[in-house]
Order: structure tokens, then C-alpha cells, then sequence
């Protein structure tokens, strides 16, 4: 429980910043963000795929991995898009 609550944290401080992302910022603000960002995934992905993965059967391991990394990607590049549309 603990781990989700650092991992929340993690995330706020992460879109925050990223509210100040324009073309101008300094790569410095781009590399301390996805450095914080890589951790929170870090913290919070292990777990979680650890979860969904042992409750599956073993002859379906291959799809539930591969949903559950569609559904990552699919909801990580519509964050990425509307907290860019935001911006505008």
C-alpha cells in the first residue's frame, strides 16, 4: 500500500511538471521528469503485472501480457496527448 501511495505522489509531481513543458524548456526539466517517471513506473509495474499475470491460466500468459501492455501504452500516450492538448 505504501508503494501505491509514493508511486500517486510520484505521478502528481510528474504531470506538474510536465504542465510547464514547452519548446523552449531546458533538457534538464525533460531529464529530471522522466527520471522521476521511470521510478514510478518502476515501483508501481512490478507489482501490478505481478498481480495480473498470477491470476491468469498459464496457456493464456502470452495474451494477458500483451493486453496489459496495449492497455499501458494505449492510456500512457492518451495522458500524453490531452495534458498536451491542455497546454494549448
Amino acid at each position: 500500500m505504501k508503494n501505491k501511495r509514493i508511486a500517486a505522489l510520484i505521478a502528481i509531481a510528474i504531470f506538474t511538471f510536465m504542465t510547464f513543458f514547452n519548446l523552449n524548456s531546458p533538457l534538464w526539466l525533460f531529464v529530471v521528469t522522466f527520471l522521476f517517471y521511470g521510478v514510478r513506473m518502476g515501483l508501481f509495474q512490478s507489482p501490478n503485472n505481478s498481480v495480473i499475470m498470477s491470476s491468469v491460466d498459464q496457456q493464456f500468459l502470452g495474451i494477458a501480457g500483451s493486453v496489459n501492455s496495449l492497455a499501458r501504452n494505449l492510456l500512457n500516450n492518451y495522458c500524453y496527448a490531452f495534458c498536451k492538448e491542455q497546454q494549448k
